[in-house]
């Protein structure tokens, strides 16, 4: 925000709709909030413009894309002036995520149906200090009070965005409550952190019943942000190579951390002769993979040949395995 190339009002008058330049107009916030509130449309615009473009080779000029909140606040698409196509049909249905902090703003939009989009973002300037007690349950401080020292207040902003990219999410942002909100898991290693909805949150959106969310959370500079998003029934992208090989380092560093092992753990670390693996303790890190990626996988089978072949397993030749089990499986998982 503080590099605009323009006066406000001027930015306000090339991309705000008639309606959205009347509600501007009418706004009697202080200035920082009504820059915030531009801001966000400006990137939630462009964001929805070059979707639009991608997907639909529909080519519209910010005016074109109206933002109104329907009654709980949620931000809805509006093309104005674009009536039904033979060609596409009614208009096209667009999920919009808006969040600003700090003198920035960021957005997220889908098109694909039936899909929930949140995003979140976080100034770390604006922690206060001791909001845990507040923000999360007994458990939910034990899982920040687990890291390390230097770890927790970044953690604690980001398991906050988190359940605030979920309010967003289902549309009816943090409003069933904070107990309703449970953060049940998190990884540092990969960012993501697991949301399960409790009752209150449930009656607004019962179609979430049993359902786990996993959010992504990063953190660039000074801010924090979290995405979510969610399509009922539909796989989610596979992990990367090296996002598996990101996990299985931090698993083998959580296993092994109370071993007479002292050097580094890295990819070219052999499980049985150098890190001192047992049979047992091959079985629980298996087991430890399939439940983080909810996908079974032949590792009864690989640990069968190694022991035929009376050789060891390194843990790039472990990611491999698990990358390409994980590729196999991508038509049958379903996570967010």
């Amino acid at each position: 925000m503080d590099g605009l190339a323009c006066e406000a009002g001027l930015l306000a008058a090339q991309i705000l709709s008639p309606g959205e330049r009347a509600h501007w107009d009418s706004m009697r916030a202080v200035e920082k909030r009504r820059r915030e509130w531009l801001m966000g449309r400006a990137v939630a615009k462009e964001a929805v413009r070059l979707l639009l473009e991608r997907d639909l080779h529909l080519h519209l000029a910010p005016p074109e894309i109206e933002i109104q909140p329907d009654a709980y606040g949620c931000p809805q698409v509006n093309l104005v002036g674009q009536a039904p196509s033979p060609a596409r049909g009614s208009q096209p249905r667009c999920a919009l995520s808006i969040a600003h902090s700090d003198g920035a703003a960021v957005a997220l939009a889908s098109l694909a149906a039936d899909t929930l989009v949140g995003v979140d973002l976080e100034g770390l300037s604006r922690r206060r200090e001791d909001f845990e007690a507040i923000a999360f349950s007994p458990d939910e401080r034990s899982l920040i009070a687990a890291l390390a020292p230097e770890l927790r207040d970044e953690w604690a902003l980001r398991l906050w965005s988190a359940k605030e990219a979920v309010g967003k999410a289902i549309g009816r942002g943090l409003t069933a409550g904070l107990e309703a909100f449970h953060i049940t898991k998190m990884e540092t290693s990969t960012g993501m952190v697991t949301v399960d909805l409790q009752e209150a949150a449930l009656a607004q959106y019962p179609r979430l019943r049993g359902q786990s969310l996993n959010v992504y959370t990063a953190r660039e500079s000074n801010f924090v942000f979290s995405a979510i998003i969610y399509q009922h029934g539909v796989v989610r992208m596979r992990p990367s190579r090296q996002e598996i090989l990101d996990y299985l380092l931090q698993k083998m560093g959580e296993l092994t951390q109370d071993w007479d092992y002292t050097d580094p753990v890295g990819p070219e670390s052999k499980l049985f002769t150098e890190l001192g693996f047992e049979s047992l303790d091959a079985v629980v890190l298996c087991t430890a993979i399939q439940e983080h990626y909810q996908t079974p996988m032949p590792f009864a089978e690989l640990l069968a040949e190694i022991g035929e072949q009376q050789r060891d397993l390194s843990i790039t030749e472990l990611t491999d395995f698990v990358n390409a089990h994980l590729g196999a499986a991508d038509g049958t998982r379903r996570v967010q």
